[in-house]
């Protein structure tokens, strides 16, 4: 009642059209919302890949074929580009954290519709280094993720995994080099944790899985069960 007694004085406008939207816990209009294309089968049924085919094809993508990744599934819930890109532009460096709960919707809408997470029992963010989180001031992944454990009724874990070296921006890096860069650069608190587990890592991009690959190594090699990826968007396609 308070929110929309809120609204009723101050509206709130659509980040992407300003439209007024009558819902005061939103950000995005219903209009501006269908523009953001969800991912559609069939994909890479390791790290989730847009592949070419029937929607019910079973298959690994080439990278996987190759290099198998440590994580045993990962999926991405909407098409990197367009509105979504701007979006998320303005969720990592304008700090428009509300939008968290637009980001969170479509990722649950996208792991009920394919049956994902089922079985995790705990959900751990991607972390920052402390400098990095420092200068940026806030963790998407760790919004993202503690969003997605309160809707789902998943334990939430912020500090299992922490970064231990400040390297340098993935962004600006091939393949080879984001793995090289990467590696041993996590860690985790306490090794019993993951023990036996099944996980559920949480970021906002996949684009090449280095980082979620590097840190589902170390919770393999710690001994953990089952590591699922989920990320909000993904930019390859088919």
């Amino acid at each position: 009642m308070l929110g929309v007694i809120i609204n009723l004085f101050y509206p709130v406008l659509c980040r992407a059209c300003s439209k007024k939207i009558n819902e005061f816990d939103r950000n995005i209009c219903n209009d501006c919302a269908k523009k953001i294309k969800e991912r559609l089968p069939p994909f890479c049924v390791k790290c989730g890949r847009q592949l070419k085919g029937c929607p019910e094809l079973i298959a690994l993508c080439p990278d996987c074929k190759e290099n198998e990744p440590y994580f045993d599934r990962a999926w991405s819930a909407c098409c990197y580009d367009g509105l979504l890109k701007d979006l998320i532009h303005d969720f990592k460096y304008k700090k428009i954290t509300s939008l968290s709960t637009d980001f969170t919707a479509l990722i649950i809408s996208f792991m009920k519709k394919y049956n994902i997470g089922k079985d995790a029992q705990i959900i751990l963010p991607i972390p920052m280094h402390p400098d990095r989180l420092f200068r940026r001031e806030i963790n998407h992944s760790d919004i993202l993720a503690r969003a997605i454990g309160k809707k789902l009724g998943i334990p939430y874990s912020r500090n299992t995994l922490k970064k231990t070296k400040d390297t340098p921006l993935q962004t600006k890096l091939k393949r080879e080099a984001r793995i090289k860069n990467l590696y041993s650069s996590f860690s985790l608190k306490d090794s019993s944790i993951a023990r036996n587990k099944n996980i559920m890592l949480v970021d906002d991009l996949f684009t090449t899985g280095s980082t979620v690959n590097e840190c589902s190594r170390l919770l393999k090699n710690s001994g953990a069960k089952y590591v699922e990826v989920v990320t909000l968007a993904r930019g390859d396609s088919a």
